[in-house]
């Protein structure tokens, strides 16, 4: 497997699994035939495309949760940073209400604010949108249904453990809470609620398999389908 092969296969990624199960080795010869000799990375044009068009195909639904559960992790990891280091009046923003946040880098400070406002926006749209693309009507998909519910609670109660585990040991009782809001204690669940937001992002991704519209399906194009050789795993 050559260089380009193997990243190229990395791309195809992007695209949900039942696709690549029907067109990936179709669009890795297509790619493969149109690289130069000697290529070993597929061009910004190729890279931009094949990411695009995987996401247009895992639809909205799947879109606006992955970006929930980034939001997640990014907001889990700063509160695990804050716990790592102590901090006095000097370096708490009362008008912001976070810890540090003078101190912090723009880009650290840009991250944050995205991720709160994702946080905020984002969890009741991909409720409705999940239930609306799982379609209910369908008896079959009532056990995805539940499921998605349960992942949507799932992530409001490691938001909340998250926060909690942050103000520790201010949480615990009132005599341990210093006299500013920083526990100077390393809170070292916040990583294992980071895995838990992967391991959500996983289930929300198997939730959600599938075409999201019906002429997305498999056979529903008009074009042959390029069919793997025996013996050749899809990519």
């Amino acid at each position: 497997m050559t260089p380009l092969e193997r990243r190229c296969r990395w791309l195809l990624r992007a695209y949900p699994a039942w696709y690549r199960r029907d067109r990936a080795w179709e669009m890795l010869d297509t790619l493969l035939e149109a690289s130069q000799p000697g290529q070993s990375w597929p061009s910004l044009r190729d890279a931009r495309a094949l990411v695009t068009g995987g996401l247009r195909l895992r639809g909205w639904t799947w879109s606006l949760s992955m970006l929930w559960v980034v939001a997640g992790i990014v907001s889990t990891g700063y509160t695990f940073y804050l716990t790592t280091r102590p901090y006095t009046w000097a370096d708490y923003d009362v008008g912001i209400g976070i810890q540090g946040w003078s101190t912090d880098p723009v880009a650290v400070q840009t991250a944050i604010v995205l991720a709160t406002v994702a946080s905020l926006a984002l969890p009741l749209p991909a409720l409705i949108a999940g239930f609306i693309r799982l379609r209910g009507s369908r008896p079959r998909r009532w056990p995805r249904i539940a499921a998605w519910a349960g992942a949507w609670i799932a992530g409001f109660a490691l938001t909340y453990q998250a926060t909690v585990w942050g103000n520790y040991p201010c949480s615990a009782t009132a005599e341990n809470c210093p006299a500013i809001p920083s526990p100077a204690v390393v809170s070292w669940g916040e990583l294992g609620i980071c895995a838990a937001w992967v391991a959500l992002g996983a289930a929300m991704t198997w939730i959600l398999a599938g075409p999201a519209h019906r002429w997305d399906g498999p056979g529903a194009s008009r074009r042959p389908s390029a069919k793997p050789a025996a013996g050749r795993p899809v990519p």
